[in-house]
């Protein structure tokens, strides 16, 4: 007697090609998409990444130069104000002179007179005032 072929042989390989058109299409092909999205964001967010770092480092290079720029500007400020104010506090101080000197010079005029004027006081009265000392030594009055 024939025996009927084994068909199991092909039943199994037709279920092994059914899984594996099944999982191909059903889970590895968008397991696959799903990668490969992924990948992208990955790299996008890694170029974005990168031109964020680049343009915080212009950034920061661009704030540094303006820092010292302003540095530098506030420098030459402060030393012009520095002049400025010594240039100021110097013409004070010869006008503070120039007017002591004048007030010395008028005030040594002032002493001049008063001693001349003294000296003449003196000289009219020195008779007058000889005479009463002499009185007075004497306990009587002189004429």
């Amino acid at each position: 007697m024939l025996a009927l072929p084994n068909y199991s042989l092909l039943l199994v390989m037709a279920c092994f090609w059914l899984v594996f058109l099944l999982v191909s299409t059903q889970l590895v092909g968008p397991l696959g998409r799903l990668l490969e999205e992924r990948e992208g964001r990955i790299e996008t967010a890694r170029r974005s990444h990168e031109r964020a770092r680049t343009d915080l480092t212009e950034a920061m290079a661009r704030c540094d130069r303006d820092v010292a720029s302003a540095a530098a500007e506030a420098q030459k400020d402060r030393a012009a104000l520095r002049a400025a104010g010594e240039a100021a506090r110097r013409a004070h101080l010869d006008q503070a002179r120039t007017q002591v000197q004048a007030r010395l010079a008028s005030l040594g005029v002032e002493l001049d007179d008063a001693s001349r004027a003294a000296r003449a006081v003196l000289r009219e009265r020195g008779a007058e005032l000889a005479r009463e000392l002499a009185s007075r030594l004497a306990g009587r009055s002189l004429a």
